[in-house]
């Protein structure tokens, strides 16, 4: 598994911005969070975003990952938001 860091993530943006970002909806403990994918589509690979502890990094919010991301990547030009399907 590939991750990046915030820190990685905002070297990132500045070196190569035409990466996409994708916000996928998943389930935690019984509770929808988000968790962010980062792809580099010029080299076919796929990030996980991570802690500093290296845990991947979740958000209860979709409002607060969305403001992690204009914090982060102010360079990124695409931005998914991928809803899972509940049967329910």
């Amino acid at each position: 598994m590939l991750t990046l860091t915030k820190k990685e993530l905002t070297v990132l943006d500045q070196a190569q911005p035409d990466y996409e970002i994708h916000l996928i909806e998943t389930e935690h403990g019984h509770s929808r969070w988000w968790l962010m994918k980062v792809k580099l589509p010029t080299h076919d690979m796929v990030y996980d975003v991570v802690t500093a502890l290296g845990k991947i990094k979740l958000w209860k919010r979709l409002d607060i990952a969305v403001d992690f991301i204009k914090e982060s990547c102010p360079r990124t030009q695409t931005v998914c938001i991928v809803f899972s399907k509940r049967n329910e």
